[in-house]
Order: C-alpha cells, then structure tokens, then sequence
C-alpha cells in the first residue's frame, strides 16, 4: 500500500510515516503510481489571491492540473481535505514608494462558502452542488477526537463516511468517485487511523515475538518444511551459480568463432594449453610465428588469424615463412616439425553462412605440409577431449599426422 499526500509546501513532517510520500500539489506524481491519494487544501498560503475579487487562487492553475489527472486516473482512490476557518486574503496592493505589496482585503472562508465551493470546483467539478456549511464540530476517529469547521448537507446517508460526535454532521463523504472530509488532521497517527476508518485501508496489528515461539496445530511440520526447502533452493542457487560459471567460460572457448588479434590468440593459448599440455605461458611474439613449442618429439609451429575473408593462399603461405625460418636456425628438427595455421575466417558470418575453404588453399596447406584448423573444428576437437572421448595423446596425433584441411572426419 502506498499513500501520495498532496500539500502546499510538501514539508508536512507530522504527516511523514510509512507508506506515505508527501509532494506539493505542483510537483504531484502520477496518482495511479500510488493505491491513495490524499489532496490536503488546508495551507493558508493556497488561499490567497491576488485580484479583486474573492472568486479565485494564486495556485488554481496546480487544482486544474489534478483535475484532470482524477479525471483519467484508472485505479486509485482520492480523497480531498477542506480547509478549515481560515483567512481568505485578496486584493494585491502595491505601497507608494516601496518595493513591497500587500494582499489588503481579507474574508474567513465562512463568510464565503459558495465562492469557496466554486474554487474547489477547478479541482473536482461536482463540488460546485454541494452543500456546505460552517459549524465547529468534533468527529471520533480511533482513540482521538478530530476537529472541523464545516460539514456537508443534503447527501445521501449511504455516502456518509464519518459523522460528528452528538450532532451527527456529516464531516466526510463519497460523492461520485471522490471521498470529500472536512476533518483537520493533524498527525501522520490519524492520517492513518482516519483511511483505516473509511475502508480505505487495513491496519493489522503486528504479533508480538512470543506468540511466534508458541507452536501449535501443525506449525512443526510446516517450519520442517521450510527448512527441508530452504536446503533444496540453497543447493540449486549453488548449481545455478556452478552452471553459469561454466557457461561463461564455454562462452569464452566460443568467442574464437568471431574474435581475431590477441583476443584471440589469448583464448586458443588457453585451449591448446589444456588439450595438449603444453606451456605458452614464456612464448613471446616477435611478429614472426604465433606459438612455437616442443611436445612429444615434436616442434609445433602456429599462426593465429581472425579475418573476415575466407581462407587466402597468403594465409597458409604465411605460415610457411614462418616455418622456414625455424629451418634456417634449427635444420636438425626438418622432420620434426607440425605447422598449424590455426584460423576463424569469415567471423563476422553465422557458422550455417560460411563458405567451405576451397582447395586451391588445401591443397596449398599439403604441399607445404601444413595443416589448416578451423576454430570451429579445433572447438569439436577440445570438446571431445573435455568429455573423455579423445585423449591428450590421441590430440596431439591428430594434428600431428594430418595435413591440408583437419576436419572431425580425422578424429571421429
């Protein structure tokens, strides 16, 4: 349940409470954000006016405004609060010689009942009907008894909400759409009590710690329960929590399907290292090749490309260079060495559009005796290592032995 209480200044710190925002009537929010909507008219300052006449307001612009949001709202109740007896000021006057000026006439509001019915027409039509009448008069709410100046007349009994002590005046009332008080309440306490009063709201009284510890009926198995249940959601937030951790590093292994540079050399250093076993943590890239490591007897020779082409001659013709000149220091390891280029080509394509790498360049990567590995395929081919399928060792095989294009027909 929340409260929206509209006044003059927004500064009513008696009126503060829980549930309620207190704003001024020129600053109101949507009524609809909020189940009540009390308009309290009873500042001093809203009924000043600087004309000639005691027909209007200074601030009537601000009632127009919430005229028309009562009018639209869909959902929320609003209640209006008369202002009590007091001084309506009018007539501004400027004093010769002076900078100042004075509202110089002056009229208590029940002295001028029906002008001040009609502007309080511009916030709800229908109160230009009502009858209205000036008597000081007392109503009990709850444990206190709230003030008056006015009560209403004529009305239907079924729309009486709240009724005076002994005289039985009519102090608050639902008239069309709108609840209508003329009670001066005074604290955040009544605010409360009084909504209570009219069915507004339902107050319900808090239970005291002790009736908690009494158990009674079946409470004993209802908290075994809870408990019981507590421990199931507990476990499955701990599972939740294991499982997005292991999507976001699957994410991770993904990302070398559409990432290039050293995003992407980071990630299959990571990938390589796990299947392989091997350590890339001292490779240092001097802009020749991208990895260079011994494993098994073997010299594994790697480029690393993320390019949005397919797969070009002077890819794979790279990677030669870089082969030979391992060759020109290290002539001894000639049949010792693997060159992998290792390439997400046409990355910024969905896998299901990516044209097949042609042959001109597979056949290119055989002769050289070079293998070309598609991220894709080097993901199939670390997946099958996670779940056991493949061994390091028979890893290490396969891209040891093939040449031209590694496809999952090599390791399936």
């Amino acid at each position: 349940m929340m409260i929206q209480l509209l006044t003059y200044s927004g500064k009513e710190n008696d009126l503060k409470g829980k549930y309620v925002a207190i704003n001024k009537l020129h600053d109101a929010q949507s009524l609809d954000e909020f189940d009540i909507n009390v308009i309290d008219l009873r500042d001093k300052n809203i009924w000043r006016y600087n004309g000639n006449k005691k027909n209007d307001i200074n601030s009537v612009n601000d009632l127009k405004s919430l005229s028309d949001m009562i009018s639209t709202r869909q959902k929320s109740k609003v209640v209006i609060i008369y202002p009590q007896n007091i001084i309506y000021l009018y007539n501004k006057t400027y004093h010769i010689g002076t900078s100042g000026y004075s509202l110089d006439k002056k009229c208590e509001l029940k002295d001028m009942i029906n002008d001040m019915n009609y502007i309080l027409s511009s916030l709800y039509r229908p109160i230009i009907n009502l009858n209205v009448f000036y008597e000081n008069n007392r109503t009990q709410i709850f444990d206190n008894e709230i003030s008056a100046s006015f009560y209403f007349n004529n009305v239907p009994l079924e729309s009486v909400l709240t009724k005076s002590l002994k005289s039985e005046k009519f102090t608050t009332i639902k008239y069309n759409s709108v609840i209508l008080s003329t009670l001066n309440i005074i604290s955040y306490e009544q605010l409360i009590n009084f909504l209570h009063q009219i069915h507004l709201i339902e107050i319900k009284e808090e239970a005291p710690d002790w009736v908690k510890e009494e158990k009674m009926f079946d409470d004993a198995m209802q908290l075994q329960k809870i408990q019981e249940n507590e421990y199931i959601i507990k476990n499955a937030k701990a599972n939740i929590n294991e499982a997005n951790e292991i999507i976001s590093r699957n994410n991770r292994y993904k990302s070398i399907l559409y990432t290039s540079g050293d995003e992407l050399v980071d990630v299959i250093f990571e990938i390589l290292e796990q299947m392989l076993g091997c350590d890339l943590s001292s490779f240092h890239d001097i802009k020749k090749e991208d990895f260079n490591f011994y494993l098994d007897n073997n010299v594994f020779i790697g480029e690393i490309k993320g390019i949005t082409s397919n797969v070009k001659s002077i890819n794979v013709s790279q990677l030669d260079v870089h082969v030979q000149n391992y060759l020109d220091d290290h002539e001894e390891d000639k049949d010792k060495i693997t060159s992998l280029l290792i390439i997400d080509h046409q990355r910024n394509r969905p896998l299901s559009e990516r044209e097949p790498v042609h042959n001109i360049q597979i056949n290119l990567a055989k002769r050289n005796g070079s293998l070309i590995v598609e991220t894709i395929t080097l993901l199939k081919l670390f997946e099958k290592y996670l779940d056991n399928t493949l061994t390091r060792e028979k890893c290490i095989e396969i891209l040891s032995i093939n040449t031209g294009l590694l496809t999952t027909d090599n390791f399936n």
